[in-house]
């Protein structure tokens, strides 16, 4: 370890994942729709750049009818149903869940913890992408789960 209290090779990493986020960054965007879902002012539901593709905080609501409707289920159902918007972001974008390299839950309630935990560990049966869990005040549409990821393309 040097005086900063990290191990140069560290830096490096830290520098190389820097640099990466950079190129990624210099790369054209492309955006990504899903066929079939309402295109939203607002947002996209993914931006593609370099091999990235950033997924926008996807809540769990049956994007396939008209008005979007919250899935049933509570906090373990719009998991569930989160999670399988994201998939098929991904399937738009051409890549797959096993892709992801990091998810941001956002909880109306940490008491809803355990409950989207055993959703989540359903749709990851084996390794998982790097994840954070938050509580918020308030999720867009009365959510109770929102989640927000990054995959490799």
């Amino acid at each position: 370890s040097d005086a900063r209290g990290m191990a140069p090779l560290a830096r490096l990493g830290l520098l190389q994942l820097a640099c990466g986020l950079g190129l990624a960054l210099a790369a054209e965007r492309k955006i990504i729709h899903v066929p079939g879902w309402p295109k939203i002012p607002i947002f996209s539901p993914a931006v593609a750049v370099g091999d990235l593709l950033f997924i926008s905080g996807t809540v769990g609501f049956d994007l396939s009818v008209s008005p979007p409707a919250k899935c049933a289920g509570g906090a373990a159902g719009e998991t569930k149903c989160a999670l399988a918007n994201v998939a098929t972001i991904l399937k738009a974008a051409g890549t797959s869940p096993d892709k992801l390299v990091d998810c941001t839950v956002f909880l109306a309630s940490m008491d809803d913890f355990d409950a989207v935990n055993a959703e989540y560990v359903k749709f990851f049966p084996g390794d998982p992408p790097a994840r954070a869990a938050f509580a918020a005040a308030k999720l867009a549409g009365g959510a109770a789960v929102e989640l927000k990821c990054i995959a490799a393309l």
